[in-house]
C-alpha cells in the first residue's frame, strides 16, 4: 500500500513568508508615506511659484506696483484661482490653498495649514511669498524681481 503524501506548505513555511511580508511592508510604507509628503511639498512649491507670477503679471498691468493684498493676484490665476488647490486637503479658497499676511515681514510665518501658499506686500514695490509644508514652513521664499 502506498502511504498517502500532503501537498501543502507545513505552519513553518507559511510563518515564514508571513514574516518575510511583514519586513517588507515595515520598509516600505514609511517610505511611500514620506514619498509622498514631498511630492505635496513640491507641489506647494509649485503653488507658490504659480502666484509669484500672477503678483508679476500683476505688476506688469499696474507699472510696477503689486498688490497689496492677495485677492486680486488670485485673480490674474487661470479660472480666477478657481482650480487653485491645497495639495495636502484638496481644498480650494482663501485660507485653505492660499493666504494673505499682510505684513510682508520674512520673519511671519504662513499658518499652521499644511500645503498653504501665503502672499504678503505692505509697500507696493515688493512681495514675498511663502509655503508650509507637512509640518513646517518651507526653507523657499520667493520675492519681486527673483
Amino acid at each position: 500500500m502506498r502511504a498517502i503524501q500532503s501537498r501543502g506548505f507545513s505552519l513553518i513555511e507559511l510563518m515564514i513568508v508571513v514574516v518575510v511580508i511583514g519586513v517588507l511592508a515595515a520598509v516600505a510604507i514609511p517610505n511611500y508615506i514620506s514619498m509622498q509628503d514631498r511630492a505635496r511639498e513640491g507641489s506647494t512649491k509649485a503653488n507658490m511659484h504659480t502666484l509669484q507670477l500672477a503678483a508679476e503679471d500683476f505688476g506688469v498691468q499696474n507699472n510696477g506696483s503689486y498688490s497689496l493684498t492677495v485677492a486680486p493676484v488670485v485673480a490674474q490665476l487661470p479660472s480666477g484661482g478657481a482650480k487653485f488647490k491645497n495639495p495636502f486637503t484638496n481644498s480650494q479658497g482663501a485660507g485653505v490653498a492660499y493666504e494673505d499676511r499682510g505684513d510682508g515681514n520674512l520673519a511671519t510665518a504662513p499658518g499652521a495649514v499644511s500645503g498653504i501658499t501665503s502672499y504678503a506686500d505692505s509697500s507696493q514695490v515688493t512681495y514675498n511669498i511663502k509655503g508650509y509644508g507637512r509640518k513646517s514652513a518651507l526653507p523657499l521664499i520667493l520675492t519681486a524681481g527673483e
